[in-house]
């Protein structure tokens, strides 16, 4: 439960919404176990996962099945209809976070959580550089969540499909790393560590230990330092059990992230730390394969502006002379493999 609640930027909106409704405070700051449980019990239908809790949430989530998906020809009105709505108000699932945001059904594309920012912005170009970080984790073999990145309206779109639904109306279930170790092991230091003491206990196997090693070097290669205990989840199976890392979400360079008053931090190369994690070869070695299509994609995306462009070709040089030392047989790509390999529709 501590997992569904309302957290992050809709989070936020959310408890100002529902305030009055349900009796609870309208900062989510003031909120208590007890406030998230009445709000779960009364309207958690569209929570992660694969639970509801509550006649109020389980019949709102039935009357829901009566709408339609928004067609594909509706996508370009809707989605800043829904942009402008959510930054009023508010409404929509509890999908944590603090990257603005909301949830839909489209046709085409099923459960969707759809991130959106001004065109034009740094914020817009990190929804870009998500896209191509997500994309790049697909073609090195780790399973990470479909992203689509497109404008409308002087808003820029990231579809990113939900993992937690299957069809129209099936769920898959899933829980936070941080969530299983509050509960098991009260640490929340790092992933690597996580990962250990889930191996030890027999909650995950010695794959799934890989896979988060391999995610937490591809962050520290492309500058993602915002590795908190809710951007890692496990997949659960029926009997509520931890049994599988997630696909990867949230997955971009939040060192150029803009920061409190929307000032926008200097476009740095990375700097990777080998604290947490060790050499590892295969790790690193999948780690580096995927960033460094990632940061020669960026280079040759032209959605991308000038200096985000000139970053990602030194930051694509910057990982060959990071992870060389740990592996040097080997032969990183060339911009006209990244041109091959990454060549994603658009």
């Amino acid at each position: 439960m501590a997992f569904a609640a309302p957290s992050g930027y809709l989070g936020a909106r959310i408890a100002k919404v529902v305030a009055a409704e349900l009796g609870v405070p309208a900062s989510l700051r003031d909120w208590s176990d007890d406030h998230r449980v009445k709000f779960l019990c009364s309207m958690g239908s569209d929570v992660p996962g694969s639970l509801m809790w509550g006649a109020n949430s389980f019949a709102t989530h039935m009357a829901s099945r009566q709408a339609a998906p928004i067609a594909s020809a509706d996508i370009a009105r809707v989605y800043p209809e829904l942009a402008t709505s959510t930054t009023q108000t508010g409404a929509g699932s509890s999908a944590g976070g603090e990257q603005p945001k909301f949830t839909c059904e489209t046709e085409t594309r099923g459960h969707l959580i759809v991130k959106f920012a001004r065109v034009g912005t740094r914020s817009s170009e990190l929804l870009i550089l998500e896209e191509l970080a997500l994309c790049a984790l697909q073609e090195a073999g780790i399973e990470a969540a479909s992203a689509h990145y497109f404008e409308s309206d002087g808003y820029g779109f990231l579809e990113v499909e939900r993992f937690d639904r299957v069809g129209r109306f099936g769920r898959r279930g899933m829980i936070s790393a941080g969530a299983i170790d509050d509960e098991l092991f009260g640490m929340r230091d790092n992933w690597p560590a996580f990962a250990q003491r889930c191996e030890e206990a027999a909650i995950l196997g010695a794959d799934s230990v890989r896979k988060v090693l391999v995610l937490t070097a591809f962050s520290e290669l492309i500058g993602n330092g915002d590795r908190h205990f809710e951007n890692l989840s496990l997949m659960t199976d029926a009997h509520g059990q931890p049994r599988d890392v997630s696909p990867a979400y949230d997955m971009l360079p939040m060192m150029y992230a803009p920061v409190g008053g929307g000032i926008e931090p200097e476009l740095r190369l990375v700097t990777p730390s080998f604290q947490s994690l060790g050499a590892r070869s295969d790790v690193w070695e999948q780690a580096f394969r995927a960033s460094h299509a990632f940061w020669l994609s960026a280079a040759a995306d032209t959605r991308l502006s000038g200096p985000m462009r000139e970053i990602g070709i030194g930051n694509a040089r910057r990982v060959v002379e990071i992870v060389t030392p740990l592996l040097p047989a080997l032969e990183p790509l060339t911009h006209e493999d990244s041109s091959r390999t990454m060549d994603h529709p658009r």
